[in-house]
């Protein structure tokens, strides 16, 4: 039997959800809604179904076992709230809220209720990400000692640094909290304007574990970025999701000295490296990271499991990035995107 689900909002993101649901055999979607008539006319052609409706109580008024929020985040909270005290299971795109006593009480109020709740961090589903976390886990880079991101975005949506933190940031502090779920010993940003332009937000941690991090963000850069470099003491992985989204670099010796000399240099000028004994690369079978994540919910929702990505964990992201945000000199206000 499949699952009743309502996607509230249906702009560029939860139109994205909404293909994902439509093609899955496990869910069936009764209601869309969203304020603007414009995105429901372009719902129907993906839910020919679904009743076509403005807001969350509309959508809820029918038999619903779960709500898929994708609305701007201001009001993730609320509408989580109201959707898990309607009796549904809950799935809430990052970030969870803006401020981490709203996090907080969604992620309490779910677990009070017994409802599953499940953030969108989808990450967590990429199985590169997820090869990349097994790597750690099983130790075969050896104790961790860095890890090292860049996320640079083309959309030129601008916000300012703030923005840039909420909207990208969330990406990379829950892949970091599960590498490695020590608290933060310490955590601050600052602010940089590159030559070529965008404003560039580079975010910097350390775990009491002792693991260091250092996180690169900018929502208008001229160029799209998205690596991960991951250093233990034996070795190092590397990845690139813009140029080779279905492998990571894992280097060891001189190969893993050849990129820390390179930083974030990218797969193409480590590969030298990787082709030499000192390195291999490793291929990882592809699959769509949204098609995973909403199959884990689904999932989720049917045999009442807890998910990868619960509501605390989001709640553990936002308060990161509260104390981060707090740390920057001027934000400008928040523009936060979903997805």
């Amino acid at each position: 039997m499949s699952v009743r689900v309502a996607l509230v909002g249906c702009g560029r993101w939860g139109e994205k959800l909404l293909r994902v649901l439509s093609e899955s055999p496990r869910a069936q979607v009764v209601a869309v809604a969203d304020l603007d008539r414009s995105r429901l006319a372009r719902a129907r052609a993906l839910a020919p179904r679904a009743r076509l409706v403005r807001t969350l109580d509309e959508a809820l008024a029918g038999r619903v076992d779960a709500a898929l929020i994708a609305t701007p985040a201001a009001s993730h909270a609320e509408l989580a709230l109201r959707a898990l005290e309607a009796g549904a299971d809950v799935f809430v795109e990052k970030p969870l809220a803006l401020c981490s006593a709203h996090a907080d009480r969604c992620a309490a109020r779910a677990a009070a209720l017994g409802r599953v709740g499940m953030v969108g961090h989808l990450l967590r589903y990429h199985p590169s990400v997820v090869h990349l976390i097994a790597l750690a886990r099983e130790r075969l880079l050896g104790d961790l000692v860095s890890f090292s991101a860049a996320r640079l975005s083309t959309g030129g949506r601008g916000g300012g640094a703030s923005s840039a933190l909420w909207t990208l940031g969330p990406h990379d502090l829950s892949i970091l909290s599960a590498l490695d779920p020590s608290p933060l010993a310490e955590a601050r940003a600052h602010v940089s304007h590159a030559s070529q332009g965008g404003e560039h937000v580079t975010l910097e941690a350390r775990l009491e574990s002792g693991l260091a991090a250092q996180i690169e963000l900018c929502s208008s850069s001229p160029t799209k970025e998205r690596r991960l470099r991951l250093a233990g003491a034996a070795r190092v992985a590397l990845f690139d999701d813009v140029r080779a989204p279905d492998r990571l670099l894992v280097l060891d010796g001189r190969g893993a000295a050849a990129a820390a000399r390179a930083g974030l240099a990218g797969i193409e000028e480590a590969g030298g490296d990787a082709r030499a004994p000192a390195g291999r690369e490793l291929r990882v079978p592809w699959r769509e990271p949204l098609s995973i994540e909403i199959e884990h919910f689904l999932r989720c929702v049917e045999d009442r499991a807890p998910p990868l990505t619960p509501l605390d964990e989001g709640a553990a992201v936002v308060r990161t990035l509260e104390r981060v945000e707090a740390t920057l000199a001027a934000v400008a206000p928040r523009a936060v995107a979903a997805g």
